[in-house]
């Protein structure tokens, strides 16, 4: 309404400032001029520009008002569409606490696809299918799952009951569902080299920046290979199986403190440019770091660590780079814990800061050959290290040397000499 009259305000405004100058004008016009007909042709020009003006103003009354047509009717539509996705978001939130395993499947998928579609929908979605995998899941039918609050089996007062076990059928069911879980992260995480095959691949599907917070999952066969992440929380994860991270990049800090490995565990390759946090964690299985690297920034606290680590068969590190500190402090090494050169997978690593092992406990060969510390000897530390074997082959960096300690077991002493072989 205000527009409105602003509007015919400027029309009468102008109308009558353009008139009354005519008007002066022909007031004044010379002897012998028909002043009648000047004043009357000075009225109907300043109509004329009245006229003129009104049209203007109501082109632009007309557009303001188609604009905010076009403007309602975007919001319309913005609302129709974030109501839609709310509504197939909350729909297939409640397929997932189904208890039947295909519209469970059917769920995850509609999840995917959302989350293919939505951009600002991505970590929202990836955070429910964490959570998802963050649930209790038994290690065979016959096990008991742990309790889960809000449901029969939780914790009354000092009693803790457990919930009651899976059938075999129902157990597969849900591994089925997990693993369909874990390959849509996996899938939409790789990054492909487009480099080498531009046309056969489709980055497209990948989804950048996003956070992985799966701490306390269960996870069987874990595939993470070539895949991206901007940060990723596996802290006290058990992966049963084969868990391969090989050629995986994490661009901020990588948790795994506390975490079980199972059978084989493969870092080949694979990209620390954050912290690398292993402190607790067990592999009970190979664990291969070859060529790894390790750039964690000792300004976050702590650079790589993988204190209180226990290696219970092999310890690959052929080829790792630690650009940062490294801490293998009270980590137990109970197969052959290499961090030199192999004939048979090459390469060498390097330590470009301080490197720890106090406290570390070495079950199997202790191998250091062809390793490079760039700060030299002095800027590593094995204050009470122990090796358990006399009788295997050790090779030490250089400055240090195995000293048989009373208890029959050899510690890792400091001298000046090269590299010592035992």
């Amino acid at each position: 309404m205000s527009w409105t009259l602003i509007a015919i305000a400027a029309v009468v405004l102008t109308a009558g400032v353009i008139t009354t100058w005519l008007l002066i004008i022909a007031g004044h016009a010379a002897a012998g001029t028909n002043r009648a007909s000047a004043q009357l042709d000075a009225v109907r020009t300043g109509l004329a520009a009245g006229a003129g003006a009104g049209a203007a103003v109501g082109l632009m009354l007309a557009f303001r008002r188609q604009h905010h047509q076009e403007i309602a009717t975007q919001n319309t539509d913005f609302d129709a569409t974030e109501r839609r996705i709310t509504e197939l978001y909350t729909k297939a939130v409640e397929q997932l606490g189904d208890d039947k395993a295909p519209v469970r499947l059917g769920g995850l998928y509609a999840l995917e696809r959302l989350a293919q579609d939505n951009d600002a929908q991505r970590q929202t979605i990836v955070n429910v299918i964490c959570a998802y995998l963050r649930m209790p899941f038994p290690a065979t039918p016959d096990s008991m799952v742990a309790p889960i609050p809000g449901e029969e089996g939780t914790s009354t007062g000092t009693q803790t009951t457990a919930v009651p076990r899976m059938t075999s059928d129902t157990w597969q069911q849900e591994k089925q569902v997990r693993l369909t879980a874990q390959r849509i992260l996996s899938e939409h995480l790789y990054q492909p080299d487009t480099s080498q095959n531009p046309a056969g691949t489709s980055p497209s599907r990948f989804w950048p920046d996003v956070r992985l917070d799966l701490t306390g999952a269960t996870l069987i066969d874990f595939n993470f290979q070539s895949c991206t992440v901007a940060e990723a929380q596996f802290v006290g994860a058990t992966f049963r199986g084969t868990a391969g991270f090989d050629g995986a990049t994490f661009a901020n800090i990588a948790g795994f403190d506390g975490a079980t490995f199972g059978n084989i565990t493969r870092f080949d390759g694979a990209t620390f440019s954050g912290d690398a946090e292993f402190d607790g964690a067990t592999f009970s299985g190979i664990a291969e770091f070859r060529g790894a690297t390790f750039s964690g920034d000792a300004a976050f606290g702590g650079g790589i660590t993988f204190g209180w680590a226990t290696f219970s068969s092999d310890a690959w590190f052929d080829g790792a780079t630690f650009s940062g500190n490294a801490r293998f402090d009270r980590a137990t090494f109970s197969g052959d814990a290499r961090f030199g050169d192999d004939a048979r997978f090459g390469g060498a690593v390097t330590f470009s800061g301080n490197a720890g092992f106090d406290r570390a406990t070495f079950t199997g060969n202790a191998r250091f050959d062809g390793t490079t510390f760039e700060l030299g000897p002095d800027a590593l530390s094995f204050q009470d290290a122990v090796v358990t074997s006399v009788k295997l082959s050790h090779t030490l960096p250089k400055g240090w040397q195995l000293t048989e300690a009373p208890t029959g077991t050899l510690t890792i002493t400091r001298t000046t000499s090269s590299t010592t072989k035992v």
